[in-house]
């Protein structure tokens, strides 16, 4: 038995969970020696350090597995040596890459959480995606002289990646295990000497503030786990508890499940923010914005009103991929519905063959809904416009959102870690289906709500006012947001350095 093995033993933790921690935190050194002696030469032996470094810590985490990225990514390499900037090449690249992630998980699959090398495939089955459809859109820009999007122009490329630069861009360690995802043209302009010039400051400090709530959000999963394990919903001491506590207790056990995805995620993006390549830009005030890979919203998630919120803040980079590479493309269908749908069905598909994926999203789905709906009639009702009036009225109303959100997030998160049909069914059975009765239950009971909050139906120019109000609203939502990130790496490293007052709270 290795000394991980028994370092985990010890922890009481899997081996495998431990060395993806220790693999994913041995991105700091590697990167803060490359700052000091690589930054400034040649992007070439920039990447091959890059893919070295990766691939030697792929090696040791997943084992000979690491290969399996290496095929997907001559097999991508060569399919744009020969078809490069065509739409055939988007179709085939689409196809392997999914069918060779999808036969991995058939054969690595499991009923518990599986780590192994169909996890940084995900990964790079998205980012080989999303290079091929640069190369076709910078083909379509150079050679159709088609207009493209503000995001395809950021992203484009004109020119095919060398076999080395995408060895690097797949193996970068701060985004090779469970992303970020980021473009090959951000990426090539990371690997440059002159890149590194522009950087204002150092990044070193925010990158470690967002290790240490990263570890603290580890150590509110490990221990919340000793009193809600992650199959809790499966077990017979839940089937014993009496149905309000597990409402109660299933709101505690989210979070302490979500907690850790938060905290990987938090590491990887401390590793891409030492390397410098989260730099953005600097804010109003001058302050360099070091959040470009980042994850997951610190603030907006531990304040979610509605689960709109909790979607803008959870796995950023994966909804913002799928909303550029998938979502957008479906322009032609003319249908937000059937897009929003298909984008769906394709995140359920990327995430494997378990029927939990698929009712997660389906959730998902009823639930945008609902908000969207439900919203309609909040913000037409004449009784709470005079509500607003009162002092209380913004307070009580974060309160009750929260209060809804944090209620109905583990009825809709809990297919996902249960995977399989006899065990949700056995955990919702257990609930009567509350989620569901509440939910789809919403064409019952819209009526007497529009009555009781004496909803008015806008006009076609109070509908567009509405609209301008919220686009309004949205940007001072996000120029807010901005403003606040300069403060939250302060809050937030309170939040690291204090554990205690993590524990309970994602």
């Amino acid at each position: 038995m290795g000394w991980t093995a028994l370092l985990a033993d010890k922890l009481g933790g899997t081996e495998a969970g431990l060395k993806l921690i220790l693999g994913q935190l041995a991105g700091y050194p590697v990167l803060l020696l490359y700052r000091k002696l690589l930054s400034d030469k040649d992007p070439k032996l920039q990447h091959v350090y890059f893919a070295l470094t990766g691939l030697f810590l792929g090696h040791w985490v997943i084992g000979p597995g690491v290969t399996h990225g290496i095929y997907a990514i001559l097999f991508t390499y060569l399919l744009l040596v020969i078809a490069g900037g065509t739409f055939l090449s988007v179709v085939i690249s689409f196809i392997f890459n999914i069918a060779y992630l999808l036969i991995g998980y058939w054969h690595t699959a499991s009923e518990e959480y599986d780590i192994s090398w169909t996890m940084p495939q995900c990964v790079l089955c998205l980012r080989l995606i999303g290079l091929t459809v640069d190369v076709y859109d910078g083909n379509q820009a150079k050679l159709e002289k088609k207009t493209l999007s503000k995001e395809q122009e950021k992203n484009c490329l004109v020119d095919n990646p060398s076999i080395i630069e995408m060895l690097s861009h797949s193996f970068f360690i701060g985004g090779y295990f469970v992303g970020p995802q980021f473009s090959m043209r951000k990426f090539r302009d990371f690997a440059t000497p002159e890149y590194h010039k522009t950087l204002p400051s150092s990044p070193s400090r925010f990158g470690f503030r967002r290790l240490l709530i990263g570890v603290a959000y580890l150590i509110g999963h490990v221990v919340g786990s000793q009193f809600y394990p992650e199959d809790w919903p499966d077990m017979d001491s839940y089937a014993q508890t009496s149905y309000p506590a597990k409402l109660i207790g299933l709101m505690f056990w989210v979070k302490i499940i979500l907690a850790k995805y938060v905290s990987i995620w938090l590491m990887a993006e401390g590793v891409c923010v030492v390397s410098g390549l989260s730099y953005v830009g600097n804010y109003s005030d001058g302050s360099p914005d070091w959040t470009g890979c980042r994850n997951v919203k610190l603030r907006r998630l531990e304040t979610a009103t509605q689960f709109g919120h909790y979607i803008e803040a959870f796995n950023i980079n994966t909804n913002g991929w799928a909303a550029n590479y998938v979502y957008k493309r479906l322009k032609f269908m003319n249908n937000k519905l059937v897009s929003q749908v298909v984008t769906l069905v394709f995140l359920a598909i990327w995430h494997g063959w378990y029927i939990g994926y698929y009712l997660t999203f389906v959730n998902e789905f009823i639930v945008m809904k609902f908000e969207a709906e439900f919203s309609k009639i909040w913000n037409n009702s004449k009784k709470v416009q005079k509500w607003k009036h009162h002092p209380s009225f913004h307070t009580l109303t974060s309160i009750f959102g929260w209060l809804y959100v944090h209620f109905f997030l583990a009825h809709c998160f809990l297919p996902f870690p249960l995977k399989t049909a006899h065990r949700i069914f056995k955990a919702y059975t257990s609930l009567f289906f509350v989620h569901l009765i509440f939910y789809l239950g919403w064409p019952l009971w819209a009526a007497p709500l529009k009555k009781y909050l004496q909803y008015a139906r806008a006009s076609s120019h109070e509908g567009g006012d509405e609209k301008s109000a919220k686009r309004r609203n949205s940007s001072k939502d996000d120029n807010q947001n901005r403003k606040d990130d300069i403060s939250t790496a302060k809050e937030d490293d309170i939040k690291g350095t204090d554990a205690k007052s993590v524990l309970k709270a994602d």
